[in-house]
């Protein structure tokens, strides 16, 4: 299907955005995690503050890799595939990642905790489920949802294609 020509400079804006982002995230993880003690807080207060920045930074690249995914799929549409098979698969790809680093922000910090029990003698397990990873993990799922629909358009497109 072609897009319209507004969607194009709109799409490269974006896939700019995408991409800056995809290097800003780890890279202010990886500042997190090497910054000296105290200088940095770690959002998450149940670990220590080295062990929060190593799972933030896990995360923080799980985004990565969907923004890079997210930025393709811009790509894509700025060439004019919008609901070419490319495009359709690199958003789902997008989805997929940015459900992983949600579900890593939630598990690891408790796998970490449970670490940090066994070898550590640590005696306390806290579980913080924010308001914030209830919505990732809503805006994750909406997203495969989105992808299901791109594939009904494409095969929409496609049918009306073989009509004509």
């Amino acid at each position: 299907m072609e897009n319209s020509p507004s969607l194009a400079p709109f799409a490269r804006r974006l896939r700019i955005a995408a991409l800056a982002a995809a290097v800003a995230v780890p890279l202010l993880a990886v500042v997190a995690l090497f910054a000296p003690e105290g200088l940095v807080n770690a959002t998450d207060t149940t670990l220590p503050p080295r062990l929060g920045a190593g799972v933030a930074l896990i995360a923080a690249l799980l985004l990565a890799a969907g923004l890079v995914a997210l930025a393709t799929m811009l790509a894509e549409v700025a060439g004019g595939s919008v609901f070419g098979a490319a495009s359709t698969r690199q958003f789902r790809r997008f989805a997929r990642y940015l459900l992983l680093s949600v579900l890593a922000g939630i598990v690891l910090p408790l796998l970490a905790q449970v670490a940090l029990i066994v070898f550590a003698g640590r005696r306390q397990l806290m579980f913080d489920l924010s308001d914030q990873d209830v919505i990732g993990l809503i805006v994750a799922a909406l997203l495969f949802f989105v992808a299901r629909l791109f594939d009904e358009a494409a095969r929409l497109d496609e049918d009306s294609r073989s009509i004509v």
